[in-house]
This record gives structure tokens, C-alpha cells and sequence, in this order.
């Protein structure tokens, strides 16, 4: 059955959601559903590690321990220095290109079919020259019509998809709370799949990981810079906190969703809303708009213009993903030029 595949790769964990065609009139597209990555679980490490043979695995599939995998490339995405990792140097996008592949390659193989469309969601701060190199390091992969959607977007997608909020009118703060980090977004909705980005912010090293086992006053404390950093953030998008018309949770666990409700709730006097499966509000909201794309006709030219100088990378080459792919048929591979970040 042909479906629409979202991608969500967080600082720690990535985690994918699926939208299949209506099995009856085959026009129509059903809810986003998870598609377990893990051996036992939906969510796989973000960290990237290579097996023996020269595969491309995430950590905590690979045999050769964990402490080996190499994470943290989303926030190296644009550094012109290279990341050591399999006893060679990659940029931090392929990386992410080498990740999207597997996850790409794992629903394949659980689904027996390729997805339609893909759709890769990115921290809502990035500016267009990480989206390029991105671009094209998803182009080395046989990824080139895979489209890139801001964290935010996808975000409350998956909430007006849901009916909590309105497609168009109101102003909306976006708050994806990590095991590592936390992003805020201020955004206006213009109409299905389209919004408008007010403001971003992201607060690194302070979010879920450090609440798990802790005391309710622990937690509160360890949440509450999360909390400020959005309140910051709408200031600075010079809007009152009253003047939202919800604030859209997503991320976490069931551990961090009642303190950082009850402080977001203190904070702005209007509607804290949340997903049923906070965890995948991301990936399914992708797989969404994605569900949106699968009506028009596929883009023929690369994101955005290209820049007119090439980046400063020390190597164009990208990890290599093959364990155990299915045969793909040959991609239209538009020509992608890089560009400074």
C-alpha cells in the first residue's frame, strides 16, 4: 500500500512516522502511525556507527559498543571541519544524510515497497545554507526529492490535523522539548502546510534526560530555562504572551509532560496543548505535510537558489549505507550547488 514517510532526527534519538493511501478509494490518506526502528522499540540512537563489514548502523544496533558512535553532527551541521567517524572524516550532513538513508532503508524493508514521498524535519533555526549542504548531501544518497520541513512546521501540523487549532489566523509557540534539547517556535499559520516563522530559539544540554528519576521540585528546576527561553523568545517576536492562541507541546515523555504543562500553563494564559503520542508529533506532523506534497507534481529544481560560491568542506565524500538494502530504481537527481552557511 503506498504511504509518506516523515523523518525525525532528534540530538538524541530518531524516530519515523508513516501516512498510507486509503485502502479503499485509494485517493484519500489515513493518520500518521509509527514505524518501529529499534530492535524492541519505535526510536533507534541518532549516534552513527560502523560495523566491521563497513555498514552505516545506528548506535545501538551496531556489535562494537555504543560508547564508539558518533553523535551530535545536527548542531556541527555547517562547521567546515569534518567529523572523524568509521577512522575517516565526514561533514556533520552527511551524517544526516547517512542516518535519513538507513531509517529510509529500514521502513523499506519492514513495509516491502518505497515511500512515495519523504519528508526530513530540521531544527526551525536553520538558515538556508545548512538546508543546502543538507540538500545535497541527501542528493549523494539517492535522497534528492526528499523535502526538508522546519521541526515547527511539522509541529502543528500534527496538531491542526487534529483539530486543536485553526488552519489560518491566531499565533501559535511551538515548544519540542529533546532528551538534550529544547526548540521554541513562534509561528503563524497561513492556510494548510503553510506557516510563517516569527522567532526560534534552542537551549542545548537542558531538557528530558535530566528529569527522568528526578523529584518534582528537581524537575520543575531543571524545566524552568526551557520555560524562559520560550518566554524570552515571544518577547522578542514582540508579541504578548496573551496574545498566542495556543502553546503546542511536543517531544519528551510521560516523566517531563506534567511539569513543563504546569509551567507553560503559568507562563501563558492560553490553551497547553499536547498529542496523544507526544514522542512522534514531529515525525508524524512531517509525514503529514508530506501526505500534502503527494498531491502536486515532484519539484524540479533543488531548495531555494543556489548559492554562487561552494562551501569550505574538507571532503565531499559521505558514509556509505548499505546493509541489506532493497534494490531502488534509478532517482532524477537534480543538479544541487552548495552554498556558504
Amino acid at each position: 500500500m503506498p504511504y509518506v514517510l516523515g523523518i525525525d532526527i532528534g540530538a538524541g534519538h530518531t524516530r519515523a512516522a508513516v501516512c498510507r493511501r486509503d485502502s479503499g478509494t485509494g485517493r484519500g490518506w489515513g493518520p500518521p502511525q509509527p514505524v518501529p526502528l529499534g530492535a524492541r522499540g519505535r526510536m533507534v540512537s541518532s549516534a552513527l556507527a560502523m560495523t566491521p563489514e563497513g555498514d552505516v548502523v545506528p548506535g545501538d544496533l551496531g556489535r562494537r559498543p555504543a560508547e564508539t558512535a558518533v553523535g551530535g553532527y545536527l548542531r556541527r551541521v555547517g562547521d567546515s571541519s569534518p567529523m572523524l567517524f568509521g577512522g575517516s572524516r565526514f561533514p556533520a550532513h552527511g551524517l544526516v544524510a547517512a542516518m535519513a538513508r538507513w531509517v529510509v532503508d529500514r521502513v523499506w524493508q519492514q513495509l516491502d515497497e518505497p515511500p512515495e514521498r519523504i519528508a526530513l524535519a530540521y531544527p526551525s533555526g536553520w538558515g538556508n545554507g545548512r538546508l543546502h549542504l543538507v540538500h545535497a548531501a541527501l542528493a549523494e544518497a539517492d535522497l534528492a526529492q526528499t523535502a526538508l520541513v522546519t521541526r515547527a512546521r511539522a509541529v502543528v501540523e500534527c496538531h491542526q490535523a487534529a483539530g486543536r487549532v485553526p488552519a489560518v489566523g491566531g499565533l501559535l509557540l511551538a515548544f519540542r522539548i529533546g532528551g538534550s534539547t529544547c526548540e521554541v517556535t513562534v509561528a503563524a499559520p497561513h492556510g494548510p502546510g503553510r506557516l510563517e516563522l516569527l522567532g526560534s530559539a534552542e537551549l542545548d544540554e537542558v531538557a528530558g534526560f535530566d528529569v527522568e528519576g528526578a523529584t518534582a521540585a528537581d524537575a520543575r528546576a531543571v524545566l524552568t530555562p526551557t520555560v524562559d527561553l520560550a518566554e524570552q523568545t515571544v518577547s522578542d517576536c514582540r508579541v504578548a504572551p496573551g496574545d498566542l492562541s495556543a502553546v503546542l507541546i511536543a517531544g519528551g515523555s510521560a516523566s517531563v509532560y506534567p511539569h513543563v504543562s504546569d509551567l507553560l500553563a503559568a507562563a501563558f494564559p492560553v490553551p497547553v496543548l499536547r498529542d496523544q503520542d507526544p514522542p512522534m508529533t514531529v515525525a508524524g506532523g512531517a509525514a503529514l505535510l508530506d501526505r500534502l506534497r503527494a498531491h502536486r507534481p515532484p519539484r524540479q529544481q533543488p531548495l531555494g537558489p543556489a548559492p554562487a560560491d561552494p562551501p569550505e568542506t574538507a571532503t565531499d565524500a559521505w558514509p556509505q549505507v548499505t546493509c541489506a538494502r532493497p534494490p531502488r530504481p534509478p532517482l532524477a537527481i537534480p543538479a544541487v550547488r552548495t552554498g556558504d552557511r
